[in-house]
Order: structure tokens, then sequence, then C-alpha cells
């Protein structure tokens, strides 16, 4: 039996719980206001930055959230029609770390974790906030400030991590040069805080972001709720998830689960329902394993920054020009997620209350079994 129920489509980025004074909690992993719309500190701040808030304006129909001191260093913007389908990039590469014992603890190359292990060693950064995780696979943000703390993140969550709060924490313990690891709704929820312009907030100690590629991210109660009774895992048990082939692959000590990725349509979470940015569109460089060959990322270089975080990073890593079809291929799963997505989008247009505070009021429908 299913019932429709009604969802706010929070994306768990942890903007508002890092920069909002009268926040007071996420609750199942959803936004939750002390005082309701904000309360009466934010007047609809929150509505500037959330990255749910479509009736905001976006990129060139406002102030762009890659605008650096009155000046954008994407050129042609993202919006234009040549940047439309991967964001506007300098040059696509395929990569993997050089050191054999990170290739093999990660996945795909392990090429972030080299990066930052490297960045971190070189004074480039002096903090990165990744992705740890709870015994019960709880993704949480993190503050790495030694290569060995980086590579307690190691591996794929595959749950929503509110990243941002991670950011404010390294702002707050005084990191000067900070990179962040995330998704596309975490990498925009940064860039619209830059876009503020406010001093007040520090947003200019973030000196890269890293972006990862993604269709969708799960519900961590949905996740292990399906996994204890399609196969009777105790997530508590997971030493590993990885997707192949068409499979999510889960990988406890004494056995190997592969379990058809369409099985889990229905623990994607409703906000990756309407995200149309496959690619972290607004990062300074983006990472995935899309396109390129097993044991190696897709790496898509987009500002001057980003290529001075591959260009320190050069003899930990391995790279090669990603050829003409690998990049046809990362093209064309962007694609179908712009228009898979885009019609949950306007649908979430049309039953939005744009009252222009709150990114709460927005909400979508969406079948759910008892």
């Amino acid at each position: 039996m299913s019932n429709e129920r009604s969802f706010p489509v929070c994306c768990y980025c942890g903007a508002c719980a890092a920069f909002i004074p009268d926040f007071k909690k996420y609750s199942e992993e959803e936004v939750v206001w002390d005082k309701g719309c904000g309360g009466t500190v934010s007047k609809g701040f929150c509505f500037s930055f959330c990255p749910r808030t479509f009736a905001a304006c976006r990129l060139c129909e406002g102030e762009c959230p890659r605008m650096e001191y009155g000046v954008c260093d994407f050129s042609p913007c993202p919006s234009s029609p040549e940047g439309r389908i991967l964001g506007y990039y300098n040059e696509i590469l395929s990569a993997r770390a050089t050191e054999r014992g990170i290739r093999e603890a990660g996945q795909d190359g392990s090429i972030i974790t080299a990066m930052l292990c490297e960045a971190l060693r070189s004074g480039f950064i002096d903090a990165a906030v990744v992705a740890t995780r709870t015994e019960d696979w709880k993704a949480e943000p993190f503050v790495a400030t030694t290569p060995e703390e980086v590579l307690l993140a190691i591996g794929p969550k595959y749950t929503a991590c509110p990243s941002v709060l991670g950011v404010w924490e390294a702002i707050d313990r005084g990191y000067e040069n900070i990179a962040m690891v995330g998704v596309g709704c975490n990498i925009e929820a940064v860039r619209r805080l830059q876009a503020l312009h406010d001093s007040s907030l520090e947003l200019n100690r973030v000196k890269v972001l890293i972006g990862l590629f993604g269709t969708e991210a799960f519900w961590h109660r949905d996740l292990v709720e399906f996994l204890a009774e399609r196969e009777g895992i105790d997530i508590r048990e997971v030493e590993r998830f990885y997707v192949t082939k068409g499979k999510f692959m889960v990988v406890t000590k004494d056995k190997e689960f592969g379990i058809p990725t369409k099985d889990l349509d229905h623990c994607a979470r409703d906000t990756c329902k309407i995200c149309e940015d496959f690619t972290s569109q607004l990062a300074d460089v983006s990472a995935g394993s899309s396109g390129s060959p097993d044991g190696c990322t897709s790496l898509i270089i987009r500002t001057k920054v980003g290529e001075e975080l591959v260009n320190i990073s050069k003899d930990a890593i391995q790279t090669r020009k990603l050829n003409e079809e690998g990049i046809k291929k990362i093209e064309r799963f962007a694609f179908n997620k712009k228009m898979r997505n885009y019609g949950m989008i306007l649908d979430q247009m049309e039953i939005c209350s744009a009252c222009l505070t709150n990114p709460y009021s927005f909400t979508l429908q969406r079948e759910r079994g008892d």
C-alpha cells in the first residue's frame, strides 16, 4: 500500500546550519527552523544562498555565484549554450593516484585523496573539508589538516553530507586556505554565499572547491531499511559501497552483494529529483568515474585555482588527456540527468509558495510505501 506524502526538498548541504543564527537543527536529514520561515534574525537570508530556491535569481539572471570581486573567471559563462552540458572547463583529464596504496584503499584511482594530501603537504591549503562516516554509515563533515586525516574519509558514502557545516568549522578554527569536497548542491551553496560579498562570513578563506559527479544521494534511513529488509544486511557490518555495471555493490567482511541500482530508486532523496547538475558545474575542479577507464577518475579542470591544485599535485597523480569518447560519455550522463529532472523542476516551480523568504516552503509530492 502506498500513499502520497509531501516532503521539503532540503538537500542537507549544511549551509543554513552554518550561517543562520536562529537555525535549530536537522531532523531526519531535513531542515527545521526554531522560529519558522527563517526566524526573526535571518529575514530571508536563507533564501539568498539555499541551493534549492528555484524562484531566486540563477547565475546570469542575477549576480553570478562565481563573481569574484566583480570579475567572473568562467568564460564562457556556465549558463551559456556552449557551457550548459558540463559547465565551463579548460581541460578534462583521466587521472589516478601515483601511490599504489592510496589507489587500492579508495575508488577509481583515489585522485581526490591524492590531491588533498599533496595540497596539505605543500601548504597550498591548510584544511580540507571532507566526508567521514559513523559506524552506521551516516555521512558527516570533517576538517582534515594532515594527510593522515584525509585518509579517514577515503571511499564514497552515497548519502548526503552537510559539508558546508565543515566549512564554517574550518573558518571558526582559523584556517586561511580551505578546500571543500562536495556534490553540486554543496558547491552551489558556497558559491551563493561567496556571491553575497559579506566580509563577516569570511568566505574568502575558501580557496578551492572540488566537486563530485553525482546522479543522486540516498536517504540514510531508507538505505539502512532497504539493506536490512532486502538482503538481511546490518549497516554496521558494511565495509564499503561501490557502483559498477549498473549494480550497487555492498561489501561486508564475509560477503559481497550486488543489487541492481534501479532497485534503490525509492531510496533516492527528493531533492536529487530536481537537481540538473551532474558534474558540479560551479566547482574549481570536478571529479568522477564516468568517461574514464576502470581504476581512473575523470578530472574536469574549470578555473585557475583548479589548475593550480592539479599542478602542485603532479608528483602524486598520473594524468592523461581524456579522449573524445570519454568526454561524450560524461556529456551523455549530464544531458540525461538534466532532461530527466527538468520536468520535476517545473512541477516544483508551479507548487512553490513563492514567498521569497523561505526555502522550507518548497515541497514535492512523492509516493512512498508504508
